[in-house]
Formats: structure tokens, sequence, C-alpha cells
């Protein structure tokens, strides 16, 4: 919403906050309006800052800001959602901020995308909602694949498209039937309709997902391997990821 020439009101969650100067801080936010934007927010490190309560990570906020090329100035900040009970569970947390990290580090700046933002929110709702942290994690994986232009075959063979798969090819991109098994591994019925599934059944629907833990346990590395193998992504926070694993 614009109120003055260059003085806008936009909705956005904190991606990364960088201390700046002695009481500044840099915001990284990413809006439904203008995609992923830089805000500094002047003061906001003293104690008397009426902005600091609004200005945390890993929260959404309402931002009254001059709209600048480079760095927007703050004007305001009112908090929306603090999605606190995220940092009640430490394996809640450390997904939290894979998910944050790849919006900082992979997310084009001010490329507003409707569906990026709502991927964004979802994923840390779910989380502040107490859903699974690590099929929460899976799903948005399955983003990050999408988000780099790779679509996996999970609706049969990749060779010759039979429904009667027995186990995920890296290499192939998708499922393999007996027939084409070759020298890859034979996964377990469960294991094989939960990739699917993933893949399948967005974010939004995760009520419709009843995955074991061990399914989930057994598709982490197996979407990790996809990750690395066809977009390159490496996040530092994946090194506490492989801790709760």
């Amino acid at each position: 919403m614009k109120t003055t020439i260059n003085e806008v009101v936009v909705e956005g969650l904190i991606l990364k906050t960088t201390p700046y100067k002695e009481n500044d801080m840099i915001l990284h936010v990413y809006t439904r309006e203008y995609g992923k934007i830089g805000i500094i927010a002047r003061g906001v490190r003293k104690m008397t800052s009426k902005n600091a309560r609004a200005t945390q990570q890993m929260m959404l906020s309402e931002f009254t800001i001059h709209l600048k090329k480079g760095l927007s100035v703050l004007m305001k900040a009112s908090p929306l959602d603090y999605l606190r009970h995220i940092e009640e569970n430490l394996e809640s947390e450390i997904v939290a901020n894979y998910i944050l990290e790849y919006f900082y580090r992979y997310i084009e700046e001010n490329n507003p995308i409707e569906k990026e933002f709502d991927i964004l929110y979802d994923s840390l709702k779910k989380l502040d909602q107490g859903y699974p942290p690590l099929l929460v994690y899976l799903l948005f994986n399955v983003f990050i694949l999408d988000h780099n232009g790779v679509s996996l075959d999970v609706d049969g063979c990749v060779i010759c498209g039979s429904p009667k798969v027995v186990s995920i090819s890296l290499t192939d991109g998708g499922f393999l039937c007996e027939e084409h098994l070759s020298n890859h591994t034979v996964f377990d019925k469960a294991v094989l309709k939960g990739f699917r599934h993933i893949h399948k059944i967005p974010l939004e629907h995760i009520d419709q997902l009843h995955l074991s833990n061990e399914v989930i346990r057994q598709l982490i590395p197996l979407m990790e391997q996809f990750i690395e193998e066809y977009t390159g992504v490496i996040l530092k926070t994946s090194t506490f990821i492989q801790q709760i694993v």
C-alpha cells in the first residue's frame, strides 16, 4: 500500500538481520509486494526503540518504509506474527533457519512472486503450529528442486513408465521398475509411496501426509542427494540438519 511519494506500507518476513553502525540494523526482508528487499532500521538497537520488537529475525511484520533502490529506510514497524513457538523446539528452529537461509542466499532480489511468499510463510507457520519439522524440511526441499527447474518423475518408471516401481534413481531422476533396476537399491513400498506423496501433496495440505518417522528419515538423504546433484545448493544450516537426523 502506498501512502505518500516513495512511502509504502508492506508486509514482510525477516530473513536475516545485520548490525550496522552503533545502533542501526539492516533487515533483509521478503515482502509480498516487492520480493526480497533490504531495509535500514535506524536506532533500532537502542533500548528505547519503538520498532525493536517488530524487527527480529523469523517474524512477520508490517513496515512503513521510504522505498528506494538499494536500501529502503524504515519509518515504522509493527509485529503481525511472532512465530514464537518455533524457538521452543530445537528441530523446528533448525529447519526454520534452513528455510530462511535459502531465501536469503538463493532468492532473487526485487522480484516478487506470490508463490514464494506463500511457501516461505506457510513453511514457517507449519513449524510454529507444531507439525513434524523434518516433514516440513522434506516439503521445502521439493520447493528448492522446483525453484531450480528440477521436476522428478514420480508417476512411474522413468524408463518404461511402469507403475510397478521398486527403486529411486538419482541419475535417472525418478522411479525405476524391477526390469530396469540394474544395481540400484530396492526400497520398501512405504518409502516409495512417501517419495511420491511429498512431490504430489503441497505444503498447505500437509495434513494429508501420514509418513512414519522411519520413512521420513529414509527420504531425507535421498532428497538431499537430489538437491546436491541437480541444484548445487549448499547451505551452512545443512550441518545442523544432519545432527538432528
